[in-house]
């Protein structure tokens, strides 16, 4: 039975944002099918591969599916929540022709499976409205995170989520200090430095003003959308070089910079210290995604708190987002019944269903109608949930850097970080030898 991927009243999909890039050995040979057409559906038995973390969750998703259609067999397999040996163990089940069926993609590794061939390509069948599916519901930005570099037209997964970043804040603690200005949709960074010193000063001390938006120094889906928005360019792949010197960029950077201490928690190389968390109860504010947001409502309980757009830089609202996804193994001997899972997931009535129960993630649709209609906004708190919507569409979707630039990146930035902190070293200094290291691993890189 082909499922039709209607545009529905109620959609949900999931959230997660990870920064990280892994490095994974290149694949080659196998005799597995590239075609997308494998194996018998009815009495079918699939493996569906994810990450630690989430096994519970797509157990539920298995369990449905095989009491919708109990002549098909669905078996879940965790297989790492940490993001190296997850790369790898799928590097090695390609080799040993071994892959799942099915399994659980991301954005920032999305890139580095598909050259190494790890990955369908989904494109043709999608053409084809195989299994139901269309690809014009989906929101292209985030289809775009499983488009290869090298590959543009290719589709190498589909989203699950379309998370993004918002400001949560404790009311509780505002009151405490007697900070009546609550974060509003036209905060500006200013703004929220200014609040955020203003509580962390009222209190002595005892209350942080927010998170420290940079955190160790490696936060990319913050510190991607400033840099952007204040022009500078975090990967140009024209030019296969970045912009993270520039002046409007050394701008962006101080004034995250500045944070450290005055209105955040001093700098840190631990992102692991309770005290510097938002469910500390002792931190007013935090840049957050919607993933984080269902476990917030028990760790929050006793305090009042809501979310707010992301301030504005230069009149744009910086949002970060990312996704995590499904993808279907290159080698797979069950590719027809893979597909067929997949149409019956991403289908309102089916998977989508149970995505969006509390139980099931509550996790925020790929597409438009999601966005605007689904039932993971219904909850009662946070109050302004509904901003995450907004958010999603808005999000800055930094792109691939190819190689090992990216992991390049996270540590020439941190490290620039902690030279301006802890060594006193100039701003312009820092990051200018951070910039120089990036395009040197970029132009290495390059084919």
């Amino acid at each position: 039975m082909h499922r039709t991927l209607r545009r529905p009243t109620t959609l949900v999909a999931g959230g997660l944002i990870i920064a990280l890039t892994v490095p994974l050995a290149s694949c080659a040979g196998g005799d597995g099918n590239s075609s997308g057409q494998a194996g018998e559906v009815d009495g079918s038995t699939i493996t569906v591969g994810v990450i630690s973390q989430l096994e519970s969750q797509f157990q539920l998703y298995a369990n449905a599916y095989m009491e919708e259609y109990p002549d098909r067999k669905v078996e879940i397999r965790s297989i790492s929540d940490d993001f190296e040996k997850y790369s790898q163990l799928l590097a090695t089940s390609r080799l040993g022709d071994s892959l799942p069926d099915v399994f659980f993609n991301v954005d920032f590794l999305a890139d580095t499976l598909a050259d190494n061939n790890v990955t369908l390509d989904l494109a043709p069948g999608l053409a084809e409205n195989k299994a139901g599916l269309d690809l014009e519901e989906f929101l292209p930005q985030f289809v775009g995170q499983y488009r290869p570099i090298s590959d543009p037209d290719a589709v190498t997964g589909l989203p699950v989520s379309a998370d993004s970043t918002a400001l949560v804040y404790n009311k509780t603690l505002f009151d405490q200090v007697g900070v009546t200005e609550y974060p509003q949709d036209d905060w500006t960074w200013e703004d929220y430095y200014r609040v955020s010193a203003q509580i962390q000063e009222k209190s002595g001390g005892d209350i942080y003003g927010t998170v420290a938006p940079l955190m160790d120094g490696a936060s990319l889906v913050t510190f991607g959308p400033v840099i952007t928005a204040a022009g500078g360019t975090i990967y140009d792949p024209e030019t296969n070089t970045s912009d993270i010197s520039s002046p409007d960029a050394l701008a962006a950077w101080e004034s995250m910079i500045n944070f450290y201490g005055t209105a955040s928690g001093a700098y840190t190389t631990s992102a692991d210290d309770p005290s510097l968390k938002f469910e500390s109860g002792k931190v007013a504010m935090n840049i957050t995604s919607r993933a984080s947001i269902s476990g917030m409502r028990e760790t929050m309980a006793d305090y009042e708190w809501d979310v707010a757009r992301m301030p504005t830089v230069d009149g744009t609202h910086v949002s970060g987002g990312g996704s995590y996804g499904l993808s279907i193994g290159q080698t797979s001997s069950n590719q027809d019944a893979a597909w067929e899972f997949l149409g019956w997931f991403y289908d309102p009535e089916g998977g989508l269903a149970v995505a969006q129960t509390p139980e099931g993630g509550g996790i925020i649709p790929p597409t438009a109608t999601g966005l605007s209609e689904g039932t993971w906004q219904d909850a009662e708190t946070p109050a302004n949930l509904k901003v995450y919507a907004v958010a999603a569409e808005d999000a800055v979707l930094l792109p691939q850097l190819p190689g090992t630039a990216g992991s390049v990146l996270t540590d020439a930035v941190r490290t620039a970080v902690q030279e301006v902190i802890l060594n006193g070293k100039s701003v312009e200094d820092a990051f200018t030898t951070a910039q120089q290291t990036v395009d040197e691993a970029l132009a290495a890189a390059k084919p």
